[in-house]
């Protein structure tokens, strides 16, 4: 599951990435500054440059262990319906439900 894990979210850590560098993606990040107040609109910046920052370098870990919850969810809930439609089959040796 960790190989999987691995693999998603290198891939979409990748296109996020790629998305976020677009000249029009840009341009909405800069256009989103003319919004706050002039007086405030430097600290909003420095907060902007210290948010990407921490993304960079805690995004990939993060998007990894997201995708590994998801997958181990979604593990864990077919296994959990595989089972109780084995047991309404009557393969699990207990009494089927008509």
């Amino acid at each position: 599951m960790g190989i999987v894990a691995e693999w998603l979210s290198r891939h979409t850590w990748f296109w996020m990435l790629w998305l976020m560098r677009r000249p029009w993606m840009r341009h909405l990040q800069r256009a989103s500054m003319r919004l706050v107040r002039v007086s405030r609109r430097d600290a909003a910046w420095a907060g902007f440059v210290r948010q990407n920052q921490f993304a960079r370098r805690h995004g990939l870990p993060v998007l990894k262990f997201m995708f590994t919850l998801l997958l181990g969810s979604m593990l864990f809930t077919f296994t959990y319906f595989f089972a109780i439609w084995l047991f309404e089959q009557g393969s699990l040796g207990g009494k089927a439900v008509p």
